[in-house]
């Protein structure tokens, strides 16, 4: 597939990060008439009270809507993810307490919980009907200082890939976010949710935002309200591809991944595995490394595809490499653990 750069932005926080995305070019943008948007002017106006702010410590604004009346609320997971705590403020500007229910860090999408006083207006979910490519949608957030605020736009493509700062396949559209709007809802002209905010970019200078869809997601909202957090799985190293001059320097097939380092405390550490080395013996340099050749008998040579593979597993699941160190050739059993970066 195509290759071209990014600058991505997650929106709940402040910062640009270089990317690659993989995936067909951006489709030329359409027109936004003024019919489509008087239709989702009407949206907005119903969906207002049942969208709210959400705030973090340390400092961070992030968006998010009512799912039910008991105050369970959907929203980015990375808006909320690494904070000490976090509170909601709904549309008459009432602050609440808030915890978190359950997670899915692949889909980046998060349940909380609101102590509300009173059943609360929801917005219904989406998940029978994909948006289609030129479909006008609304996004409601909290972005530029304003309050719970409407922006337009139309969908680019409904299947872009901005791995690895989004784990899952996103909805590219032409819709004008910034930061604060991430975990806000994307509604359709029904007046229905189809998916939430994730993350802004700027592939071959064309500006998109991305949001992951709520397509066929049931069962998996289900298990999120009752309080399943998913993590995305590491194997706890530092890969590094193996081009010509690296081949011709450690004197090896251009072929498998090298591992650069390991996080403590991750699988590949416990596991035995090595991370690049130098030591010297007689005055000359000395290289100690291990490269994954495959995973699960599956070869692999590119560290992106070795990557996606290991996200499509689960914590807890096990995968068996086939390492090259010198020349040894050996199996090494790996069981998946959460981001070990986190825990230390």
């Amino acid at each position: 597939m195509r290759r071209f750069g990014l600058l991505l932005l997650i929106l709940a926080i402040v910062g640009l990060l270089a990317a690659a995305i993989h995936a067909q070019p951006v489709q030329p943008s359409r027109t936004l008439t003024a019919e489509m948007r008087a239709a989702l002017e009407q949206v907005y106006a119903r969906a207002f009270p049942s969208t709210v702010r959400i705030e973090t410590v340390p400092e961070g604004t992030g968006s998010g809507f009512f799912i039910w009346a008991d105050g369970l609320i959907m929203t980015a997971y990375h808006v909320i993810d690494d904070t000490r705590s976090f509170r909601v403020i709904n549309s008459r500007n009432q602050s609440f307490s808030a915890e978190l229910v359950g997670y899915d860090e692949f889909r980046d999408i998060a349940i909380l919980r609101a102590r509300v006083s009173e059943p609360a207006p929801f917005l219904s979910l989406e998940t029978a009907i994909a948006p289609r490519v030129g479909e006008p949608l609304l996004a409601i957030g909290n972005s530029r200082g304003q309050f719970i605020a409407p922006r337009y736009g139309l969908v680019n493509t409904v299947e872009r890939d901005i791995f690895p700062f989004f784990n899952s396949i996103a909805i590219s559209t032409s819709i004008p976010l910034a930061p604060g709007d991430s975990g806000g809802p994307v509604l359709n002209q029904a007046g229905r949710v189809v998916a939430v905010v994730v993350a802004i970019g700027q592939p071959e200078g064309v500006f998109e935002s991305y949001l992951s869809p709520l397509q066929g997601l049931d069962q998996v909202i289900a298990q999120l309200q009752a309080g399943r957090k998913r993590d995305v799985p590491y194997m706890g190293v530092q890969l590094f591809q193996i081009d010509d001059q690296t081949a011709a320097t450690l004197r090896i097939p251009k072929e498998g991944v090298l591992i650069r380092s390991l996080l403590r405390g991750g699988a590949a550490e416990q596991a035995g595995l090595r991370g690049f080395t130098i030591r010297y013996e007689n005055g000359r340099e000395v290289y100690d490394f291990d490269v994954i050749l495959e995973v699960d008998g599956r070869p692999f040579s590119d560290v992106t595809q070795l990557q996606r593979y290991i996200r499509s597993k689960e914590v807890g699941d096990s995968v068996t490499l086939t390492v090259r160190r010198g020349q040894q050739i050996l199996k090494v059993e790996l069981r998946l653990t959460p981001n070990p970066a986190r825990r230390s």
